[in-house]
C-alpha cells in the first residue's frame, strides 16, 4: 500500500479531548471532521478583548507501507475571522507543554498558505512528524460565531 497520512491528537494514548492535545504521546484519536473543527476552544469575551495565543500539537502519522515524500502543510482557506491567525511549526521531539498558553520550546512558527507551504521531511512507513499549531487572537477581536480554517497536507 502506498503512503497514507493521518492526523492524530496528542496528550496520551487515550486522549480524545482536543483541548488536551498539548504534546507528549500520540493519541489513538484521529483528527478529522468534528475534532479538527474544534481543535481550539471557543474564544471567551475576555480573550477577545485582551488578545490570546494558544497552542495545540497533532501528529502526522504514515499508516502506509511506503514513505510519504514531498510533504507540505498549509491553511486553505485561512481563518474566516480577520482577528485570528493560525501558524504552524514542526517539532522533532515529543515535548509536552503545561497548558494551552505555553509555547513549545525550539519550535519556529510561521504562517503558511497555498502560496507559501510548510515543507516537511519524508515520513517513513509507521513514522510520524509532530506539528504544532498556534492560534493568535488579536486584542479587541470582533465576535464571530464560527471562525474556521482548513489544514491541508499534500504528499507524494
Amino acid at each position: 500500500m502506498a503512503a497514507s497520512l493521518q492526523l492524530f491528537l496528542t496528550g496520551g494514548s487515550g486522549n480524545s479531548d482536543p483541548n488536551a492535545s498539548l504534546g507528549g504521546v500520540r493519541s489513538s484519536t484521529q483528527v478529522s471532521g468534528t475534532a479538527m473543527n474544534n481543535l481550539f476552544d471557543n474564544v471567551t469575551p475576555a480573550e477577545a478583548s485582551a488578545g490570546d495565543i494558544e497552542y495545540r500539537a497533532i501528529d502526522i502519522y504514515n499508516n502506509g507501507d511506503a514513505a510519504a515524500e514531498s510533504i507540505q502543510a498549509y491553511l486553505d482557506p485561512e481563518t474566516t475571522s480577520e482577528d485570528t491567525e493560525i501558524d504552524l511549526g514542526l517539532d522533532s521531539t515529543t515535548q509536552t507543554v503545561g497548558n494551552e498558553s505555553t509555547a513549545p520550546t525550539d519550535v519556529t512558527f510561521a504562517h503558511y498558505t497555498s502560496s507559501s507551504k510548510l515543507s516537511i521531511s519524508n515520513i517513513a512507513a509507521s513514522g510520524a512528524q509532530r506539528l504544532w499549531l498556534r492560534r493568535t487572537v488579536s486584542s479587541s477581536a470582533g465576535n464571530l460565531a464560527n471562525d474556521s480554517c482548513t489544514l491541508k497536507i499534500e504528499f507524494a
